[in-house]
């Protein structure tokens, strides 16, 4: 089903070279899935001097060359396709799942949020690898994905003081957001896991494992299991569970 007319996009500029189209300015799913139908409705047409498309919690990002194509032409084009956006069109999409050990120094803040949350550890641990957390956007850091939506009673808002320096690999909430570092970096969220799986790698094609409207599943694995990771592990994981 089409979107209605009043929930097609608002566009403005982005500097000279960058037209955003805004959809309602709520975090959901439904809005995710328009803009996904929407940029796949853009690939398909071909756009002459569009460069690149840009996804994000509630807007896409349209980037394209001014010599090819004027900013009044791209917007006249674009408003063609509003009719062929859905929420719910069929889109390519992968489940990815990552191998997460949580207990002791990899999990910082799981015992703070059991506490905050009257939950137990455990119970966290298995609220949070029980579901498949959806891929709303990529950015922040090269590859870095905002996954959601996390159980209620695990939203809790970024902490008061980030710390300077987090690792890569580390698996992080914050309010109804899931995150994985691709590298290290700092950080508000709070910690919750870590990760040996290599999301994000700028020597691979394509250089990320994840794109938006895709699925993660966190699955819990060992503290040892972490520490004897390495290269053909990897191989072995995405085997098994990413092909």
């Amino acid at each position: 089903m089409s979107i209605e007319k009043k929930q097609c996009p608002i566009y403005y500029p982005m500097g000279d070279s960058a037209m955003v189209a805004q959809f309602e300015n709520i975090i959901s799913i439904e809005v995710s899935r328009k803009i996904q139908s929407f940029l796949q409705v853009i690939k398909k047409s071909d756009i002459k001097g569009v460069t690149e498309l840009l996804p994000a919690y509630n807007n896409l990002t349209i980037v394209y060359n001014p010599v090819i194509i004027q900013y009044d032409e791209l917007l006249a084009e674009l408003k063609k396709f509003e009719k062929d956006i859905s929420e719910n069109e069929e889109t390519k999409s992968k489940t990815v799942h990552i191998p997460v050990a949580f207990d002791g120094e990899y999990g910082l803040d799981i015992d703070e949020i059991a506490e905050r949350a009257d939950l137990t550890t455990t119970e966290v641990i298995q609220m949070i690898h029980s579901k498949s957390y959806y891929v709303y956007m990529i950015g922040f850091i090269a590859g870095y994905p905002y996954c959601g939506n996390i159980d209620e009673k695990l939203r809790f808002k970024r902490r008061a003081n980030p710390r300077m320096n987090v690792k890569k690999g580390t698996i992080q909430i914050a309010d109804k957001q899931v995150g994985i570092c691709t590298m290290d970096a700092p950080s508000g969220w709070h910690i919750v896991g870590w990760t040996p799986l290599e999301v994000f790698n700028p020597h691979h094609l394509p250089p990320g494992l994840l794109n938006a409207g895709d699925y993660v599943k966190l699955e819990p694995v060992s503290a040892e299991f972490v520490q004897s990771w390495n290269e053909e592990r990897q191989k072995e994981w995405n085997r098994e569970w990413n092909m």
